[in-house]
């Protein structure tokens, strides 16, 4: 991707470059956390977090300085669609976590997938090869809103890498879009292996590492060319803000940042803002999330209203051995998804209105648990045929797990499963 980046061209103006902090880059991600991109102002003094810059554009003293900015000459703003420092902030913190060279913030997580593709060079008549059971906007944007563009998209099993290989020796691929845990059935990809098949066919490897974060998995030191993230869900991970991110190598930088000033996806400062304010408790809200799913999976194995649980940490999860060896054997994320026995519609919306506890809503990654139903909300825009063809089944629900306390959440789930 980096020789494309400079053959097309450099970004017009001026930016501050999101890059790692390296005063906090050796250290603990916990500690990455609370310090990276903080404190890192000009002046001789400071306060402990970084202010919310809410102008919409700024000054300098001589108009000499002003023009250095815009010919790139020294780092600074002129226009908040060009950055803030709230918004650099955040960026170099999430760059730190990430293992990138750089980040860039975006206005949600569906941004950060749109500018990533649109980074990695894709133009009329490339392929777009995306993993078949990818969260349901971004296989609607690779589906059915790039091919009206004149792009080519075509989903896949990434599960099958013999299959897989298959279709990138025949098609050769322009880029390639998988999440490293799926959504909503919790699979676990080859991350290592399906990077470097990718690029033996000369894609462009992108990886939206949102359900597993930076604490359990880095794909760019896997050799990912781009990485997504949904900033709302675990990053910031309270339910009330919405962004996200695209991490990438420094050498790919100034045409990613070209394609975020064109589209005009930059997150706002006081969105950056919150977003780094959550990002400080980040690794204690996951872990205690991972290991609470851990707990509710069990739970849901052995209750007889569940036909099957999908949950990387369990024995009977097809990819359990790999989701060890991938995300370290110590944790396998916070999300759960899990069939009802003779399952549909119907039953499913009597456990979700059942529930006391448990939130019946359409997000994931915050502090409060939360379940929802995937063919009405996340994979809504999939028809009856693509929903059986991918393996989401009318009695499919998906929790995200939250901080509360496991056995008031196995209550909850008791009472709810009670009424199927």
């Amino acid at each position: 991707m980096s020789k494309m980046a400079r053959e097309e061209g450099a970004a017009t103006g001026p930016a501050s470059f999101r890059g790692v902090d390296e005063r906090y880059a050796g250290r603990n991600i916990a500690t990455q956390c609370v310090h990276a991109g903080e404190r890192a102002g000009e002046s001789d003094y400071y306060g402990s977090c970084t202010p919310v810059h809410h102008s919409t554009t700024f000054m300098y003293d001589s108009m000499q300085a002003l023009d250095d900015v815009f010919q790139r000459k020294r780092a600074g703003y002129v226009y908040s669609r060009f950055g803030t420092p709230t918004s650099t902030a955040l960026e170099r913190a999430l760059a730190t976590l990430e293992g990138a060279d750089a980040a860039l913030s975006c206005s949600s997580g569906m941004a950060a997938c749109h500018l990533a593709l649109l980074g990695a060079g894709v133009k009329a008549g490339d392929l777009v090869l995306g993993s078949s059971d990818i969260y349901g906007s971004t296989y609607q944007l690779i589906d059915t809103m790039f091919p009206r563009l004149g792009l080519r998209g075509l989903m896949a099993d990434f599960t099958d890498l013999i299959a897989l290989e298959r279709i990138m020796q025949a098609e050769s691929p322009r880029v390639v879009f998988f999440e490293a845990m799926t959504n909503p059935l919790i699979r676990v990809l080859d991350v290592p292996a399906i990077i470097k098949m990718a690029h033996r066919y000369g894609a462009t490897v992108i990886v939206d590492n949102t359900f597993t974060t930076p604490l359990l998995l880095q794909p760019v030191a896997l050799g990912a060319d781009l990485v997504v993230q949904s900033v709302t869900k675990y990053l910031a991970g309270h339910g009330d803000v919405l962004a996200g991110a695209v991490f990438c190598r420094a050498a790919d930088f100034d045409y990613l940042y070209t394609m975020l000033l064109q589209t005009g996806c930059s997150l706002g400062p006081q969105e950056a803002y919150m977003a780094l304010r959550g990002l400080k408790t980040f690794p204690l809200r996951f872990t205690r999330q991972c290991d609470g799913a851990m707990e509710i999976a069990r739970f849901l194995e052995a209750h007889p209203a569940v036909e099957r649980v999908h949950f990387p940490g369990l024995a009977s999860h097809p990819q359990h051995q790999l989701a060890g060896e991938l995300l370290g054997g110590k944790r396998f994320g916070a999300m759960v998804a899990f069939e009802l026995k003779q399952g549909d519609k119907q039953a499913a919306f009597r456990v979700l209105e059942a529930l006391q506890i448990i939130l019946p809503a359409t997000t994931l990654g915050d502090v409060h648990s939360t379940m929802m139903y995937p063919p009405h909300s996340s994979h809504a825009s999939l028809s009856r045929e693509e929903l059986a063809r991918v393996g989401i089944s009318p009695g499919l629900l998906r929790m995200s797990v939250g901080i509360e306390d496991p056995e008031d959440l196995k209550g909850d789930l008791a009472g709810a499963l009670a009424r199927v």
